[in-house]
């Protein structure tokens, strides 16, 4: 291209030539889409093994061999209730659960695409059916060899990004703000992190999120982590994380925050619902556990090895941020101590004791939107239930609900159920072919024969 004498004698004379090319270059090293690769595509994505009930609204890989419903449990698994035709299109072979060893199934339920897995095993030795939805057996179509080990590299770079972004504490509670509008990079030890009952985020509207947990182990029941929290962009008290949170800024927020684990071996949540994508590539991940009841995450899984109870899910809300697309593992950014702030803690929910350890899982209390959410306990071996719901891990024949989005392939009908409060439709599905025979045993009082569950919930 000619560039006229007036112009470059302008350019000459102001240096703006000089002065945009370094701007030009900046933004782009800070904002690579889809950092996470094949990963990010999934709602869980496991390296090794997984055991799993209830619910994944999103795509499911396994690299390992996967235990997914109990029938010692009465409890079972969905997959994709949530996927669009667009998101099956973008999964590797348009399989939504992948699974490299052998899938042990109890009442498993594709609900939309297909799956693949090494080897199909029926664990409930005929009692009930194994899975529900097209599957075959072959070789996994992910590299999950390939896609770890840059995951751990990228995790590891990560680790060493400077913090822009301040931690604070006040009481029991922990505040990270951040004022970048591309990108805010926290970096807080383990120890501290588990150590706040609430969690507090104040950052851009649009800008991603980087939070680097520094430690070997992270248990969110140490201290009784009660909730993850926004800062009110209408001031008044700090907005709680659930599925449905009242405004769609907060969402946004969410889906562009990523948290880093790249040291654990072990990371734990508890009942509070945990909003964003968790990136432990070197850990065995656990969804609840025996007197913490589950706990959901409003994001994607990213782990070595997961485990869950009956009632944790995973919702289809993978992230959309935007981080270094490539980095150079070097020293590890070592947190600060939280400096210490007058900030109000946000109180917490009425009642913040851990459920006792079911066999079904435990159903969340009604809350009005922006406010804590508690998980009221089931007694053992008891089915909880949940406002115009059907027991977790129980079967019920129903229709769908209005407004289904368009499903792919051969699909069950998941259960109807109406949003109360924070708690909203999620679904599951039953298999056509054992709906009349779940039906005669329910009005016989002989056991469930299929699993159905659909729920959204924080």
């Amino acid at each position: 291209m000619r560039t006229s004498a007036a112009v470059a004698t302008v350019l000459a004379v102001t240096g703006a030539a000089l002065a945009w090319a370094p701007a030009a270059s900046a933004d782009p090293a800070q904002c690579t889409p889809n950092p996470l690769g094949t990963a990010g595509l999934y709602a869980e994505f496991v390296e090794g093994d997984s055991v799993r009930h209830s619910d994944s609204e999103g795509a499911v890989a396994v690299g390992g061999d996967a235990t997914f419903g109990d029938p010692a449990l009465s409890s079972g698994f969905s997959v994709g209730y949530q996927l669009t035709p667009g998101d099956l299109g973008r999964l590797p072979g348009g399989h939504s659960l992948v699974v490299g060893g052998t899938l042990s199934a109890n009442q498993v339920v594709i609900t939309k695409g297909t799956g693949i897995a090494g080897k199909v095993v029926n664990a409930s030795g005929g009692k009930n059916f194994g899975v529900d939805g097209p599957i075959t057996e072959g070789a996994s179509p992910v590299d999950f060899g390939k896609e770890f080990a840059n995951l751990r590299a990228l995790s590891a770079g990560w680790a060493g990004e400077k913090p822009n972004g301040s931690v604070s504490a006040s009481g029991d509670g922990l505040f990270l703000t951040g004022t970048d509008a591309t990108l805010n990079v926290f970096a807080v030890d383990a120890a501290d992190l588990q150590k706040a009952r609430a969690i507090t985020f104040d950052v851009p509207v649009g800008a991603s999120t980087l939070v680097n947990v520094l430690g070997a182990t992270y248990d969110m029941n140490t201290n009784a982590t009660y909730g993850v929290y926004y800062k009110n962009l209408a001031g008044g008290l700090p907005v709680v994380d659930d599925y449905n949170v009242p405004d769609q800024a907060y969402r946004t927020i969410r889906s562009k925050l990523l948290w880093n684990f790249p040291q654990a071996t072990t990371v734990k949540k508890n009942y509070t619902s945990w909003p964003g994508t968790i990136l432990a590539p070197g850990a065995t991940v656990h969804m609840g556990g025996p007197g913490v009841g589950p706990g959901h995450v409003n994001g994607a899984v990213i782990a070595k090895n997961l485990v869950t109870v009956p009632g944790a899910e995973t919702h289809q809300m993978t992230f959309a941020g935007c981080l270094p697309g490539t980095t150079t593992p070097g020293p590890v950014v070592t947190p600060e101590t939280p400096k210490p702030t007058d900030t109000p803690v946000p109180t917490p929910p009425a009642t913040t004791e851990p459920p006792a350890a079911t066999t079904s899982a435990p159903a969340p209390t009604t809350t009005a939107p922006g406010t804590p959410e508690t998980t009221a306990p089931a007694p053992s071996g008891s089915a909880s239930q949940e406002p115009s719901e059907q027991p977790s891990g129980t079967p019920s024949a129903s229709t769908a609900p209005a407004g289904t989005p368009d499903e792919t392939g051969p699909t069950p009908a998941p259960s109807a159920t109406t949003p109360e409060g924070d708690l909203a439709t999620t679904g599951s599905a039953i298999g056509p072919g054992v709906i009349g025979a779940a039906v005669g045993a329910l009005l016989l009082g002989g056991g469930f024969l299929a699993f159905a569950k659909r729920r959204r919930r924080a």
